[in-house]
């Protein structure tokens, strides 16, 4: 009996994770990536010497004594990577030079933010003992949750139940937490840009995880982990098609059968089509939106999304080992990106905690400015690209001058300016209005989902940021380990 055919769209991080398990249970795949690299986002690149990273912050799952851990290990291993753990999750400094740093050590943390809000002493002495408390909880399910039956949610409330009381406690947004704060410095110190998109929870979750050292950076950045799974996957006998764009996924009798590419070329005879990809594009243009319900068609007009952004990463000839890796700068005055989007604060990595990514004696920063304003970018792009050059340069300068204030010394040492826009981010990845983690997380303990099927169609599957909001790349790798499980149980066989 011949194997059945699975057509994967997307080579990101969720589409490779399930190819490598639907190869290990015996299925034959085929991959189809519009881009010429695996990793869809979780991507760097380089220019001139440099390695500039595009994604990854810290990745979870590498303390063994998390089930991610075990799942990362199908697919990689470990043992062989070499990761940095950040001591500080982020130092912030107000527009006077004030610094904060927010430690992974619990200790250390208490003592910080005592010192900038004494009056704030019980809030702050719960919100760091209750993170390390939620530490403990590894959130990791053991199957998806298709597959539960009536006795894996009555034993699921047992295994939750010591923890459901931080959850519900910082089960709001953040910026509704931080207001039982006494302090204008620690409520604007809490209220980080990243976790005001989650319940609180995921910041208590956060500092726990890097302080057990089950969140980390890999070494060689985020193409480095991407090439890694793609090489299980080929090593697997799995089959990838670059440069390989799907405009249509062919549907007969209610069924999907295979894919159209931008080319012409029609593959079908697959068994299964799992769609990878970026989830309005998927819905609304290769299904022509013919398999909608009510909640999709409400997700995609009404709920909140994480923003796009503008990227600007720089290659410097100097040294700057001595400057903390990770910044929230606030700006005394605001930075303009476009003509919707002025921020009084931005983001700043210091690469100096990966050797790989410069030569000796020089240091990668990127500088990460949110924007909602995607459509001002893409028509900027279509339409006059002189303008659309003279913008990045425009946004890249004022960044370099906050860096030069801050710093000293960067200017006249600035090598390389590379600058990625939300046009940039829709044409290697294609993701709707360019965002980089799907839907927001609405606060609450149980977010806004996408059944991986669409109703009305058969032999297809969703996976990736846009069926969970909160996005991430282990969650991606366990979206692709979930639907390989999904189709082993579907067809009787045995995960």
């Amino acid at each position: 009996m011949s194997a059945k055919k699975v057509i994967i769209i997307g080579a990101g991080i969720a589409g490779l994770s399930a190819g490598c398990y639907l190869q290990m249970n015996g299925y034959e795949t085929e991959i189809f990536e519009l881009n010429n690299l695996p990793g869809g986002l979780c991507t760097s690149w380089k220019r001139k010497g440099y390695t500039f990273d595009g994604c990854i912050h810290s990745m979870g799952g590498l303390n063994p004594a998390y089930k991610q851990n075990r799942y990362w290990n199908e697919l990689i291993d470990l043992n062989k990577m070499q990761f940095h753990y950040h001591a500080v999750l982020s130092q912030i400094e107000d527009e006077d030079g004030k610094m904060v740093a927010f430690h992974t050590d619990p200790e250390k943390l208490e003592q910080e933010l005592l010192a900038i809000a004494p009056e704030d002493s019980a809030f702050i002495k719960a919100f760091v003992r209750d993170a390390y408390q939620l530490a403990q909880f590894d959130t990791q399910l053991s199957k998806p949750i298709e597959l539960w039956s009536p006795f894996d949610y009555y034993f699921s409330q047992f295994r939750s139940a010591p923890y459901m009381r931080y959850l519900i406690k910082w089960g709001k947004s953040l910026t509704e937490t931080v207001q039982e704060c006494k302090s204008p410095l620690l409520r604007k110190v809490l209220d980080s840009d990243f976790f005001s998109h989650y319940p609180a929870y995921f910041l208590l979750f956060s500092i726990g995880h890097l302080h057990h050292r089950n969140a980390g950076y890999p070494i060689g950045g985020s193409l480095l982990l991407s090439k890694a799974i793609e090489e299980k996957y080929r090593a697997l006998g799995g089959s990838i098609h670059y440069n390989a764009r799907v405009t249509r996924i062919n549907v007969e009798k209610g069924r999907a059968v295979g894919v159209t590419l931008e080319n012409g070329e029609t593959h079908t005879g697959a068994d299964t089509v799992i769609s990878a990809a970026d989830g309005y594009d998927t819905i609304y243009r290769m299904l022509e939106g013919k398999y909608v319900n009510k909640k999709i068609e409400d997700l995609y007009s009404r709920h909140p999304m994480w923003p796009s952004a503008v990227l600007v990463s720089l290659g410097i000839s100097r040294s700057m080992q001595a400057e903390p890796s990770q910044l929230e700068l606030w700006l005394k005055e605001p930075l303009v990106v476009d003509e919707r989007s002025t921020l009084s604060a931005i983001t700043v990595t210091v690469y100096n905690f990966d050797p790989t990514l410069a030569e000796a004696g020089k240091t990668c920063v990127r500088v990460i400015l949110k924007t909602d304003n995607y459509a001002f970018w893409r028509d900027l792009r279509a339409k006059d690209t002189k303008k659309y050059a003279q913008e990045k340069e425009r946004v890249a300068k004022a960044v370099i001058e906050v860096l030069e204030k801050r710093f000293g010394n960067i200017k006249k040492h600035v090598e390389v300016v590379d600058v990625a826009t939300p046009a940039t981010f829709l044409r290697y990845t294609n993701n709707w209005k360019g965002s980089t983690e799907g839907w927001d997380w609405l606060p609450g303990l149980i977010p806004e989902t996408i059944k991986k099927e669409l109703p009305g169609l058969k032999g297809f599957y969703m996976i990736g940021q846009w069926t969970m909001p909160g996005g991430g790349i282990p969650t991606a790798q366990v979206a692709g380990r979930d639907i390989a499980r999904i189709l082993c149980h579907k067809d009787h066989k045995k995960f």
